[in-house]
């Protein structure tokens, strides 16, 4: 694009714009023909000769300038012609103000730019017949979080290393994720409790309580918060029999036997039940042959804030490779593989993936919970995120449908559901209980 040297900043870029590309680099003075760029030096190799002149003049007091258009119509591209120094004063002298009028200089413009468009032999751009619009529902691949700990827990370490911390005496089922931070034990268990996981790894006495909400407002104490949340997604999918890829902040299926593919059974979109393969070796589609390559279904999930007070989890499918079903094998020889198997998944295979993992995180359940006793849970809906949009929709052969959107509480889905309640409830009546009107619990 041409890009013009003009006293008249008040020109917006985009006006600029269309005038040097309608114009063809070319003075548009009839019989000139300069080129408006020139070869300069190597500082500066392209020296732009062109400038733009106003037809009716940016003032009222300028040349042609009486005239009812506004300052921003005096300054569009419709009232601009593309001439070089020695045409621009030609048509701004006094001498040559009643030959070089406002209709004139139209004319003289509109010419130039249609003789620039035969000579270059453009292509017209016609405007395209745009597919009708249709209203259609979109599912992300975001899970909301229904329930969250009210209160995070913390007391002076008594040991130095995470790894020498072991929670002990807790009831079957309940997580106990923590983390040391600045010599001290974070954890959503009650740390005063003589009887709780983290009794003899803590000062109990110098115990401190927070409500969440305050730790949401600090960016270093979110983090933190953050990190309790990540160590909880590793009780869960350590339970569900994924290992953890910390390389990449994934989670991955591994063979339960060495040289053995692993499948698991699940819900699918739109069937109550199929199996899947989470571990398997490739084959070539010639012959038969096994690929000396194995590939694992792996997911990624991150916990985001939205807003003051919204959690949500986010799900994106993505896949381990390795030499033999263990080993990892180094990005840099598998990413493009990866990378075009991850383009063939159109809008209904992602989603079929997402499926996949929301159903096996939560086990077909209507939620994902996770207890942590003392009245606290982290509960989060399988209930996929979605919102209304009009759009020219997708090709029919991807525009597949999707029963299993939510999933319906059993007997014990809805028991499950009812404790995690009446924890909440508990852990309230208990605060009211203990007093806890500061945040230093005595």
């Amino acid at each position: 694009m041409l890009s013009l040297e003009v006293a008249f900043v008040a020109v917006p870029v985009s006006q600029q714009r269309k005038l040097s590309q309608r114009s063809g680099n070319i003075c548009a003075f009839p019989g000139c023909g300069l080129l408006l760029t020139a070869e300069g030096t190597p500082e500066e190799p392209v020296v732009v000769l062109g400038e733009m002149a106003h037809i009716v003049a940016e003032s009222p007091n300028g040349p042609r300038g009486d005239s009812p258009l506004t300052t921003e119509e005096r300054n569009r591209y419709e009232n601009l012609i593309l001439l070089c120094n020695q045409h621009h004063q030609l048509i701004d002298s006094d001498g040559a103000l009643a030959m070089y009028t406002v209709e004139r200089l139209q004319a003289m413009k509109e010419d130039h730019e249609k003789r620039v468009e035969r000579r270059l032999g453009g292509r017209p751009n016609v405007k395209a017949d745009l597919p009708p619009m249709v209203n259609s529902t979109v599912h992300s691949n975001v899970l909301p979080v229904t329930q969250m700990p009210r209160h995070v827990y913390g007391a002076p370490c008594l040991v130095d290393r995470e790894s020498e911390v072991r929670p002990e005496g807790t009831s079957t089922g309940v997580m106990t994720p923590f983390i040391l931070r600045e010599g001290r034990l974070w954890a959503f268990q009650n740390l005063r409790d003589e009887s709780g996981p983290f009794a003899a790894f803590v000062d109990r006495s110098a115990t401190e309580r927070f409500d969440s909400r305050e730790w949401w407002a600090d960016p270093d104490k979110l983090q933190w918060y953050v990190a309790l949340l990540n160590r909880s997604l590793n009780k869960l999918t350590g339970r569900l029999g994924l290992r953890l890829d910390r390389n990449h902040h994934r989670y991955y299926f591994e063979p339960e036997e060495e040289g053995v593919q692993r499948t698991v059974v699940y819900r699918p979109l739109n069937t109550n039940k199929a199996t899947r393969s989470v571990v398997w070796q490739p084959k070539k589609k010639a012959t038969g042959e096994a690929r000396n390559y194995w590939l694992h279904r792996a997911v990624s999930l991150r916990f985001f804030l939205i807003g003051n007070s919204q959690w949500c989890l986010s799900i994106r499918p993505e896949l381990r490779v390795t030499s033999d079903g263990f080993e990892s094998i180094d990005a840099k020889h598998v990413g493009r593989q990866v990378t075009r198997k991850k383009a063939r998944l159109f809008n209904y295979d992602l989603l079929a993936e997402v499926q996949f993992w929301r159903d096996f995180l939560g086990k077909s359940s209507p939620r994902i919970s996770f207890p942590f006793g003392d009245g606290q849970s982290l509960v989060i809906s399988t209930s996929l995120s979605s919102g209304q949009v009009r759009w020219p929709g997708i090709p029919p052969e991807h525009d597949m449908p999707f029963k299993n959107v939510e999933y319906v509480d059993d007997l014990f889905t809805w028991a499950e559901a009812e404790s995690l309640s009446e924890d909440d409830a508990l852990d309230h009546e208990q605060d009211e209980e203990a007093g806890y009107e500061g945040v230093i619990v005595d």
